[in-house]
């Protein structure tokens, strides 16, 4: 795409005009334009209401800017409840890691800081190496960089007291004189007092690039009681793994304030195909073999998810019903107010986010 000139509000306003878009109050538009950005207002949601989207002519026959409010607004609503989804799935991955991890290695106060302790993990890089499930794809950096995992680094207690003031240290520490860290586990000491603050604590810090790195490397005795307070057994391991790649991955486009119905998994984040098969996904790009370094064959897994399967992955372990109500509604305001010409905007729309049919919708958030 050309580097184009900039454009006042103003000038967007007149092109759009020219370009038949009917828009009935000059002042709202620019009000709402620079409230949201132009791009997530107009050109993220455009290809919905063109007569011919990808055409270089832009004609926007029946359509109006309410067309475009209305379906930005949607759009707001649906990633709100999304994230809301997002956090309680979240909370109780915490939830579940710090308890069954704490239950295994951490019982007594003494070893309050086993979770620091490399030695209660697996070194995938020593067990399994290149033949760990998407190695050669998004998982190499989990199995190479096991001795770099930050609770492993020696300053890891000083700069998580250090950067979250709710981590009292008259609270969370012990007189030097009474506890010994045991072996291999991390240690900050403070004005005489030995720095001891639990897993229960700490993971509320941890980001979810973590949580999914403190799966791969759990031990089965812990991650096997993870899996099965999402219904899972252990035998289900890679499926569960895989699929905090994909909810990852709608995490950052919701925190990002990206247009959710625009939504798919990036290419570099592969499925496996037990994934793929289980819950009936459509990949965009398909399982295939190449062909590497000389002549080696590499499977190459399935990528790029669209909304609607990506859901199917969250729905798994949350409940999705909180989305039926406002897509109920958006597809009731097309249908009310979107004059229908050359095009349904709802096929359009419900298309984009990775299925046409409202039916399937509407028992995937039941």
């Amino acid at each position: 795409m050309p580097i184009k000139p900039f454009k006042s509000t103003l000038d967007q306003h007149n092109l759009l005009i020219t370009r038949g878009l009917t828009i009935k109050n000059k002042d709202f538009f620019i009000d709402y334009v620079n409230k949201n950005n132009y791009f997530n207002v107009i050109n993220g949601i455009e290809d919905l209401l063109l007569v011919k989207p990808g055409d270089k002519v832009k004609n926007y026959d029946t359509a109006s800017f309410d067309d475009f409010v209305r379906l930005h607004k949607f759009d707001k609503i649906l990633t709100n409840h999304v994230t809301s989804i997002l956090h309680d799935f979240e909370t109780k991955l915490k939830t579940s890691i710090s308890r069954h991890f704490t239950e295994s290695y951490c019982r007594t106060p003494e070893n309050t800081m086993q979770y620091t302790n490399k030695q209660n993990y697996i070194d995938l890089k020593t067990t399994l190496g290149d033949k760990y499930p998407l190695y050669h794809d998004q998982n190499r950096k989990v199995v190479d960089e096991f001795n770099d995992f930050f609770l492993f680094k020696p300053q890891f207690l000083y700069f998580l007291v250090k950067n979250n003031d709710f981590i009292d240290i008259n609270i969370f520490s012990t007189p030097s004189n009474q506890y010994t860290p045991p072996a291999g586990c991390n240690l900050y000491e403070k004005d005489s007092r030995q720095i001891v603050v639990p897993l229960w604590v700490a993971i509320e810090t941890f980001d979810f690039g973590t949580l999914q790195r403190f799966c791969h490397y759990s031990r089965k005795v812990v991650l096997e009681k993870v899996l099965k307070d999402f219904g899972l057994n252990y035998s289900d391991r890679d499926l569960f793994l895989n699929s905090l790649d994909i909810i990852r991955e709608l995490r950052n486009k919701c925190a990002h304030f990206s247009l959710i119905n625009r939504f798919s998994t990036a290419s570099t984040f592969r499925i496996l195909p037990i994934l793929v098969n289980k819950l009936n996904m459509s990949p965009a790009q398909k399982i295939r073999t190449v062909t590497v370094n000389g002549g080696k064959k590499h499977t190459k897994h399935a990528a790029v998810l669209n909304l609607y399967d990506t859901l199917k992955v969250l729905g798994s372990y949350e409940k999705l019903s909180k989305l039926k109500k406002p897509l109920k509604k958006i597809i009731y305001s097309n249908n009310k107010n979107f004059k229908k010409n050359k095009y349904d905007l709802n096929v359009r729309l419900l298309e984009r986010m990775g299925n046409n049919n409202y039916s399937d919708w509407k028992k995937l958030l039941s």
